[in-house]
Order: C-alpha cells, then structure tokens, then sequence
C-alpha cells in the first residue's frame, strides 16, 4: 500500500490584522473609560470646609483669584476679564444656556463681599451659582 505524502507545508507568516484589532480596541478602550478632569486651569485655594459643596458642577466657570493687596482677578472660562466684560460674557452665555448653573471658584484670601458681588452678577443673568470649596486634608494617624 502506497502512502500519499503530504506536500511540505508552506512557510506561514504572522497576521498582523487580528493583533493590530486587539491592540485598537484596548487603545479605544482605555481611552473611552478614561476620567477626564474637566477643572479649569486657574490655580485657586478653595476654602475648607467640613462639608464640601455638593451641588451641580457649572456649565461655565468664574473663578477669582487673589492679586496680592490689588482687586482680585476674574477669569470667565479660563479667560481674564474686567467687571464690564464679565457683564458682557454673561449675558451672552444667558442667551444659549439661561438658568444653567455656573460654578465660581474664589481664592480663600478673596473678600467674602467681592465674592457675593461676582455671583449676585450672574444671578442677576439668570444662573443658579455654587460656590466651589474643598474638604480638609484627612489627618494623619501618628504619635
């Protein structure tokens, strides 16, 4: 009896479609689940409070920052302005997003007036404002 021999396999090569596959999808995957900080770069320091706000974190973000003995500044959305152009910036964000809430964000060191002065401006456009503080730094257990 005469055995058929097999004909001597072909040399196969990798398939790289299937690993570049893998690899996107993990590329896709991490990317998609991902916590992005969505925080403005104005470096405040909040106050401290042992009960931090909790409310709607704001479209918009007005934050104040302490100048030394001069006026605070005032960033609209990353953005300095002056009292007059922070008027016209809320009136223009009023008109697409009226009654959405704007977070403001004050150096610890601002007067607590020039902080009621800045969200009594956007209440009067129509915002719901929350005042932005953080919680204290935990204590540490030690002798």
């Amino acid at each position: 009896m005469r055995l058929l021999r097999q004909p001597a396999a072909e040399a196969r090569f990798l398939d790289l479609a299937p690993v570049a596959n893998v690899v996107l999808l993990l590329v896709f995957f991490f990317l998609l689940s991902w916590s992005f900080v969505l925080q403005p770069g104005i470096e405040v320091r909040l106050p401290v409070t042992s009960f931090p706000s909790t409310s709607q974190q704001g479209r918009y973000v007005i934050s104040l920052k302490a100048a030394g003995g001069e006026a605070p500044l005032i960033f609209f959305d990353e953005m300095a302005v002056d009292e007059e152009a922070l008027k016209t910036k809320l009136a223009a964000a009023a008109e697409e997003h009226f009654a959405d809430w704007i977070t403001l964000n004050a150096d610890e060191s601002v007067p607590q007036g020039r902080v009621q002065q800045v969200a009594a401006l956007a209440m009067q456009k129509g915002f719901r404002v929350t005042i932005a503080t953080q919680r204290p730094a935990p204590a540490a257990n030690g002798p």
